[in-house]
């Protein structure tokens, strides 16, 4: 079976993993150069920041437990309890699980088209891509809302996904010339700071005595700032971050970051948006149980057991 994964974050590359591992023809589509999806890092001034998750829990027994234990192995992290550090930034296990799938960065997909017994996956400016079997989606809902508007037979799925809402989230990534903090996290009572992460504490070393940190601004206040110039985010959250860090504490650069469906507020259940019989299949935080990573990958998981049974 040819398969066609939309999206290379978690839930996509464990779809991709599974259906690989079945003996199927996969290809990963994504639209960012990068992997990961919500995993991502960024390398500023010399630093690795991890601008999505601020951290990540891996449960033992977990659909990511394998490839993390296997990734402390090789000493590419560090593992304490449940918990995880990534001295190379998240995007080290998202680029290891891409190992073993055909991954295309860097392309939006426009269209899925019924052609004959397959699909035709279609980049923006028209061009086919690849004739499938079946697609799995697991782009945010709103995006997966038009993929599935150019199949007839997916109405009822583009319906039960409209009802999903998502959060937007401003981050800045800043790098601070202070003392090493001993804490991981802060998580102020009121202002717009949902909370500072400090980036060195996981096995990151300072560069130049200066700290970098990624501090995320809450839901309603991401999205009252999530259209507002750089200045202005700097100019709420600076004075902010003073009263978390102390006033003396110099910023020697910044930068805004901002995701647009960071975080998904509502939820469908996966087994209702995926009729029986459907050769596209929705996995991705749409669907999830909840939240975290984990619950994301085994709607990946889910997507693929559903295609090798069929």
């Amino acid at each position: 079976m040819r398969v066609a994964v939309v999206g290379a974050g978690i839930a996509g590359l464990v779809a991709a993993r599974d259906l690989a591992a079945g003996g199927h023809d996969v290809l990963v589509i994504e639209k960012s150069r990068g992997l990961g999806g919500r995993m991502a890092a960024r390398r500023v001034e010399g630093m690795v920041l991890d601008h999505g998750l601020p951290v990540l829990e891996v449960p033992s027994g977990g659909v990511l437990a394998g490839l993390v234990r296997d990734l402390a192995a090789d000493g590419l992290v560090h593992l304490d309890g449940d918990a995880v550090a990534w001295p190379a930034g998240m995007t080290v296990l998202p680029k290891a699980m891409a190992g073993a799938v055909e991954v295309l960065p860097g392309t939006r997909v426009s269209a899925l088209r019924v052609s004959g017994q397959g699909i035709e996956i279609a980049q923006d400016q028209g061009n086919t891509i690849r004739m499938v079997d079946a697609v799995v989606i697991t782009a945010p809902a709103p995006q997966a809302v038009e993929l599935l508007a150019t199949l007839p037979d997916a109405v009822a799925q583009a319906d039960a996904l409209r009802a999903v809402e998502y959060d937007p989230a401003v981050m800045v990534l800043a790098g601070l010339s202070i003392d090493e903090p001993g804490w991981l996290a802060a998580r102020p009572d009121s202002g717009p700071i949902a909370y500072v992460i400090n980036e060195a504490v996981k096995g990151r070393a300072p560069t130049g005595g200066v700290i970098p940190v990624v501090i995320r601004l809450r839901p309603d206040d991401s999205a009252r700032l999530f259209d507002a110039t750089d200045d202005t985010v700097l100019g709420e959250v600076m004075p902010a971050l003073a009263g978390v860090m102390g006033p003396s504490a110099p910023t020697v650069w910044t930068q805004v970051k901002r995701w647009r469906y960071a975080t998904a507020r509502t939820r469908i259940d996966q087994d209702v948006v995926n009729p029986a019989g459907s050769r596209v299949i929705i996995a991705g935080d749409a669907v999830a149980a909840g939240p975290s990573v984990e619950d994301v990958a085994r709607t990946g998981q889910w997507a693929a057991r559903r295609l090798l049974s069929g």
